[in-house]
């Protein structure tokens, strides 16, 4: 497989290049797109509240249900809230709609890494590397998901691209710095300062190592800075004057320093452990990465590499530091990181001793145990469809790297290289379209379908459902904005109501734990799995409370 093709006219190899890099990440980001259940619980939330900006038409505030949700800005609300009334659905559009937002971040900031890769390593070496990010899992899986984080990518992306031309010295003007603080200001509406901090991290850096400023001078000019600021400040000022300050109470003092402070949610871990996580969520180029390192470090004070470096380094220092740990926080580094070994390869291929190579062969295996594990976890759930998935995933990924040890040991570096990425895309499509035909890792979606079967035997369109001891916001996105919710220490007499078409769905305490008599409701079904938002596995009982004598 070539993504870097090479034709007269010039143009024309160079337009059939990024087709080529744009079609390959279209083919490892569609599967599943529409087969993937809402996953709790940040999609289920951001979907949620966009359904609710488009069906109330108030585009300021952002709410859950009936609570404010001052977790983050407007940006990805915004986003989503136009692909809704651009797809003509309304708020009950289908759920893929909410999701293309991700998408075209997801292709977008993998052709941004070949626009940041080209001034720093060439064209070639940066549409390959573009490529092998867009095989790897944490960008396939941001990719399929309606939620902030493909979106914010692509504006760090651009920043990043500013900054490359600038520190290198191939770009001046105004230009440069409209790009740069309108790509901030857009980081800052999707995540607050989440965007921002990686451009800001990589400046510091280089600044500190180099001890000049003088490259940065362009960013300086004002008209661009004041565009990024009447870019940013209206809604931040109508938030703020809506919810009477309670906006930065939430985004700042419930959700940003908790995560800094201690592990959110249940989500803490040890410094050290993304860079334990990076053999699976950095494949397929962890081997590229392996045999790359000896020339990286050689070129370390080497322009191109030390920017990349200025780059990668603090943020992952600062995401190991920080308790709250989420697979896809330090996604912001890896295509730093796919250009460093995709750029170095062929040397650190030619140079690469025994044990290297060795070591890299190795780092191969964690991809393929985890398509091994979905596909025999699948087998264990009865999901055979499932289970066909991953393995045929497992199987063209098996069949990539094959060629790609060929290409190995013929030292054919780029040929390697695409033959990675290939891999990755085959392998991570098969397992994430696989999940996404688990019925064990939806309990939501099978305690509605049997809730759906309950209203349409009595001539409903739709169930009026509570939540009892389950209140997994994929619950509301499924059942509607005026799900009822109630903790599992409140009463039968205050959670059932009886009516016609009247479902609760119980998280039972133990999975063995007997169904309690509930009058006015009868059991119907009882779904068992993996509550994804919760950590652990979760029987619910499915009620009929119709009003049965």
């Amino acid at each position: 497989m070539t993504l870097a093709l090479s034709a007269r006219p010039a143009w024309l190899g160079a337009t059939r290049g990024w087709l080529a890099l744009t079609l390959f990440a279209l083919l490892a980001f569609l599967p599943a797109l529409t087969a993937l259940p809402v996953v709790d619980r940040d999609e289920a939330r951001f979907v949620q509240a966009s359904r609710q900006m488009v069906a109330s038409r108030d585009y300021i505030d952002i709410r859950f249900q009936d609570e404010p949700r001052h977790k983050k800005p407007v940006g990805i609300y915004w986003l989503q809230s136009a692909a809704v009334l651009a797809s003509g659905g309304g708020p009950d559009a289908p759920l893929w709609v909410y999701r293309l937002p991700s998408l075209a971040g997801a292709v977008l900031s993998v052709l941004l890494v070949a626009v940041v890769g080209m001034p720093l390593f060439g064209r070639q070496a940066a549409l390959l590397a573009a490529a092998v990010f867009a095989g790897g899992l944490v960008i396939g899986g941001e990719a399929r998901i309606a939620k902030t984080d493909a979106a914010l990518l692509a504006t760090i992306l651009v920043a990043q691209a500013v900054l490359a031309r600038l520190y290198l010295r191939q770009v001046s003007g105004q230009g440069a710095g409209f790009a740069f603080w309108l790509a901030i200001a857009a980081g800052t509406l999707i995540k607050g300062p989440i965007g921002p901090m990686v451009p800001a991290l990589t400046v510091l850096a280089l600044v500190a190592l180099d001890r000049r400023a003088d490259w940065l001078r362009p960013l300086w000019s004002p008209w661009p800075i004041v565009l990024a600021l009447a870019v940013v400040l209206p809604w931040f000022i109508a938030i703020t004057l809506r919810s009477e300050g309670a906006f930065w109470l939430g985004s700042v003092g419930a959700d940003l320093l908790p995560k800094i402070t201690s592990g959110q949610e249940g989500k803490g871990a040890p410094p050290g452990s993304y860079l334990m996580l990076l053999w699976l969520t950095f494949w397929p180029a962890t081997p590229l990465l392996l045999l790359a390192l000896p020339t990286i470090w050689r070129a370390r004070s080497e322009p191109a590499t030390r920017f990349c470096l200025a780059w990668i380094v603090p943020v992952w220092l600062v995401y190991e530091a920080v308790p709250t740990k989420l697979i896809h926080y330090t996604l912001p580094a890896y295509p730093a990181l796919a250009l460093l070994a995709v750029a170095h390869l062929p040397e650190g291929l030619a140079t690469a001793s025994r044990l290297l190579r060795g070591l890299a062969a190795v780092a191969i295996l964690p991809g393929l145990a985890l398509g091994l594990a979905v596909a025999v976890f699948a087998i264990t759930q009865n999901a055979m469809p499932a289970a066909m998935l991953a393995l045929a995933g497992l199987a063209g990924a098996v069949v990539a790297l094959v060629l790609a040890l060929r290409s190995a040991r013929a030292s054919k570096p780029w040929t390697l290289a695409a033959q990675a990425a290939l891999a990755g895309a085959l392998l991570h499509a098969g397992l994430i379209s696989a999940a996404a035909r688990i019925p064990a890792l939806w309990p939501t979606e099978t305690a509605i379908a049997a809730a759906s079967r309950i209203a349409q035997a009595q001539g409903c369109d739709k169930p009026i459902l509570t939540g009892w001891g389950y209140g997994e916001p994929s619950l509301v996105w499924r059942g509607g904005q005026k799900t009822a919710l109630y903790p599992a220490s409140a009463t039968a007499a205050e959670v059932v109501r009886p009516g016609a078409c009247q479902v609760v769905v119980r998280a039972r305490s133990g999975a063995t734990a007997p169904i309690p008599l509930i009058p006015g409701c009868r059991p119907a079904q009882t779904a068992t799995g993996l509550g994804l938002g919760m950590g652990r596995w979760v029987t619910l009982d499915v009620l009929d409370c119709r009003g049965w004598p």
